[in-house]
């Protein structure tokens, strides 16, 4: 789902040149401007990966101290009337209203932006998750369910995978149970990475060791593959070379590949988003699983030089 696209490094002299004196930076993405009549808000400096300067609908300055007022029933105790003078106490219900904040609560523009895009990574590395998740499911678990004798559970669904508007979510109920339990868990545990909950610069460990923090959105501290790090890996023997001599620069070269790895994340995110939104409204339109709707997109490329082929094995 990541996007492993490289080009070419360049360099600008070993050890004897600065670090600030590179010629061209490693693989930075083009910058695109923005669209006409569309002013570039001040907030968006380019700082953030896939910065495009793009805010038409104004969601940092708008959304950033919303609130929604809820009418709420109030009960209190009043004195006793002449018609329930019997009574020790008598109950009193009236009605007053309460505000939840429906965002990161803040007039700070920078706070909110930081928070909107805490918010961005992690639906995006979730739709992304789902668009291949979902057309998978519709595909292989037909086979899967023959191979270990489970019953066809999106028969309630005519085959089409289970969600919102196609239903059938109770089917699995448990299993959603467990997948919120751990989302949450994974939300509490990080919570001192989120912009504006901790401080960022020095600080130190339970140890004793001294380190240095910084907010970089969507990190949990979890990188298995070490994706961040892929870019940084493909570089010539010169650069390599200044790498191992000069700190400065290897820092310098490891900031900006994790950047372009940030803006590979989040541009294929945001197609990811878009994605798993249309699979939803077409299945919801037209009734049909999608992976029959555009069978040439989901047919394994095998299958399309020679029809049948995977179908005579029993499994689909």
């Amino acid at each position: 789902m990541l996007s492993l696209a490289s080009s070419s490094l360049s360099y600008a002299g070993v050890a004897t040149a600065p670090v600030t004196q590179r010629a061209v930076p490693v693989r930075m993405q083009a910058k695109l401007e923005t669209l006409p009549l569309v002013t570039r808000p001040d907030y968006l400096d380019g700082t953030l990966a896939a910065d495009q300067g793009l805010d038409p609908l104004g969601f940092v300055t708008k959304y950033g101290d919303f609130k929604v007022s809820v009418p709420a029933l109030k009960t209190t105790e009043a004195e006793p009337t002449m018609e329930y003078k019997n009574l020790k106490k008598v109950l009193k219900q009236e009605f007053y209203g309460f505000e939840i904040a429906l965002g990161p609560n803040t007039k700070d523009n920078e706070r909110t932006l930081m928070w909107m895009r805490e918010a961005e990574v992690k639906h995006a590395r979730l739709a992304m998750l789902a668009a291949a998740g979902w057309p998978l499911a519709e595909l292989w678990h037909g086979g899967l369910s023959n191979l270990v004798g489970a019953p066809y559970q999106l028969d309630v669904t005519q085959g089409r995978s289970l969600s919102v508007l196609n239903g059938g979510l109770g089917e699995v109920a448990p299993f959603l149970l467990l997948v919120a339990l751990f989302t949450s868990y994974v939300e509490c545990s990080t919570l001192d990475n989120v912009y504006g909950l901790t401080a960022t610069g020095k600080t130190m460990k339970p140890n004793g060791q001294l380190v240095m923090k910084s907010y970089v959105p969507g990190d949990c501290g979890f990188d298995p593959l070490n994706l961040y790090g892929y870019f940084g890996q493909n570089i010539g023997v010169m650069e390599q070379m200044r790498r191992d001599k000069d700190p400065a620069y290897a820092f310098q070269l490891a900031e900006e590949a994790r950047r372009e790895m940030e803006t590979t994340e989040i541009k294929n995110g945001r197609l990811a988003m878009l994605a798993i939104t249309g699979f939803a409204f077409q299945e919801a339109v037209w009734g049909t699983p999608v992976v029959d709707q555009t069978p040439i997109f989901f047919t394994f490329f095998g299958d399309v030089l020679a029809p049948g082929a995977l179908k005579s094995l029993g499994l689909f």
